[in-house]
């Protein structure tokens, strides 16, 4: 009869050796923790640097952002900005080097800005590389639309219906999220896509070139304002059912920076509506920019 090996000497050592590679694991895991907290844009290391490093569009977006008589940089996500980072008592950065409301989501992905305030608007590609904090406006979806090309549309059909006739064409901004919704929104539509909303995209409309160009309800507002007798070629219908939440975005590797924004968002900030913020800054709302853009 074979005898059975005796264990007893051999268990402590077997459990000794599962301990140590148990306590390299959760070295590993800590490690690793403590490097993600400390990564470049993580909530722990905006506070260690000092500095809230902000992106926001060069392009002035009144009433969000814009620059006034004086040369000081005012508006709504100005303000926000401003009060986020007093809230940490953090010294404020703003940086507008980006041209496109894409190129300023993407440097917060790349690291060079913690954050972006910058109205911007939500979009699943962008969602991909960067968080996005709750809302702090709502704006409505608005098309721009040629009254001739509508008439011969024919009368009580919706825009939706408009743009899926032979022909139709649609222009948005190019790299914009109002370039994403309208192929969501309009997929029978040819787009157009431009990076001249005041110089190339309306002008197009107007004369009958381009069906409709599809936009925020304050820009098509702001389009009908600025362009003398653009009210007896254009029409802005706001579609009710498609809200443009407007929100911050922060690194992907930054779930605290993004907790704290939202609560800031539900508990301290106090929101106000578009036609308020309007009010407020008119006198650059209602300023003609299309030189400048």
């Amino acid at each position: 009869m074979k005898k059975i090996p005796n264990l007893c000497f051999a268990l402590p050592f077997l459990f000794a050796l599962l301990s140590a590679f148990n306590l390299a694991a959760d070295h590993g895991k800590v490690k690793e923790t403590k490097e993600r907290l400390l990564s470049h844009n993580s909530f722990a290391a905006i506070k260690k640097r000092g500095v809230l490093r902000v992106a926001m569009n060069a392009i002035d977006r009144p009433p969000f952002f814009m620059v006034d008589e004086e040369g000081e940089l005012i508006g709504v996500d100005v303000e926000m900005a401003k009060k986020i980072a007093k809230e940490l008592n953090l010294r404020l950065d703003i940086n507008r080097d980006s041209q496109t409301f894409d190129a300023v989501v993407q440097r917060v992905a790349d690291g060079l800005s913690d954050i972006a305030i910058s109205k911007l608007s939500l979009t699943l590609k962008r969602a991909q590389i960067v968080r996005y904090t709750e809302p702090y406006f709502i704006l409505h979806k608005s098309v721009l639309i040629n009254r001739v090309k509508l008439l011969q549309a024919g009368l009580g059909i919706s825009i939706e219906e408009v743009l899926k006739k032979k022909g139709a064409t649609i222009a948005a901004p190019s790299q914009n999220s109002y370039e994403e919704f309208s192929k969501r929104l309009f997929p029978e539509a040819e787009l157009y896509a431009s990076s001249g909303w005041f110089q190339d995209i309306v002008p197009k409309v107007i004369s009958g070139e381009l069906w409709a160009a599809f936009r925020d309800e304050l820009e098509t507002r702001r389009v009908i304002f600025m362009f003398k007798d653009s009210s007896f070629h254009l029409l802005a219908i706001n579609l009710k059912d498609e809200l443009d939440p407007i929100m911050m975005v922060v690194d992907k590797e930054a779930p605290l920076f993004q907790d704290w924004l939202n609560l800031y968002l539900k508990y301290i900030y106090k929101k106000e509506g578009i036609t308020k913020a309007v009010e407020r800054f008119k006198e650059y709302v209602y300023k003609d920019r299309r030189v400048e853009q």
